[in-house]
């Protein structure tokens, strides 16, 4: 089943990669738990409704992701949610390749979701309009992470998310994101980004 992203989910993975230009960035995409007889719809695209920010800069301290992951997992528990996939940005501007920091994270998700993908965000292509999707999408086939076309299938609605990215950028929201390093900074700054998240809402 392939991953469908959301607005929300878009626009925050873009919103961390505008914060931190000079730095690679990386982050959890979570998606609604599916009830059991649902499991079975096979071919209908996993919804990922929300993406966590996690890190900037040095993306591969193992402690301090072992402490977000179990923090982040209980939330998506609470919350009847599920790590579903990955996201990065890398260090320099035109290199949108996976990496093995991006395998190794996106290994671990696997072993709970077996339909984890991995996105890798394209920071050559980041403008203010973002017209066209500055993704590339990995799923997991035969031992192997393999790249597939990005379309606007491959979103709930790619025009709100296209409209809405757009609008933060203009108006700098990225400087209000809280990424799992802001709050190893200062506990007050709520990873959950609800501020954007209303402004998101506010903007569909």
């Amino acid at each position: 089943m392939p991953i469908q992203l959301t607005s929300q989910a878009y626009c925050k993975m873009v919103l961390h990669a505008a914060k931190y230009p000079h730095c690679a960035v990386n982050g959890l995409l979570v998606a609604e738990k599916m009830k059991e007889k649902k499991k079975d719809t096979h071919g209908e695209p996993v919804l990922c409704v929300d993406c966590v920010p996690l890190f900037h800069g040095t993306l591969a301290l193992a402690p301090m992701l072992e402490v977000a992951l179990t923090l982040i997992d209980t939330w998506c528990k609470e919350n009847n949610y599920v790590i579903a996939g990955y996201y990065q940005a890398n260090e320099r501007t035109k290199d949108p390749r996976l990496n093995q920091v991006a395998e190794k994270v996106a290994a671990r998700i696997s072993e709970n979701f077996s339909e984890a993908a991995i996105v890798m965000v394209d920071n050559s292509r980041l403008t203010m309009s973002c017209f066209e999707p500055i993704v590339h999408i990995y799923d997991h086939h035969e031992n192997k992470w393999k790249s597939r076309e990005v379309t606007f299938e491959c979103f709930e609605d790619w025009s709100e998310a296209q409209k809405i990215t757009s609008a933060l950028l203009e108006g700098r929201s990225y400087e209000n994101l809280i990424d799992f390093d802001n709050h190893l900074d200062d506990l007050r700054n709520d990873w959950t980004n609800p501020v954007i998240n209303k402004s998101v809402l506010d903007l569909c």
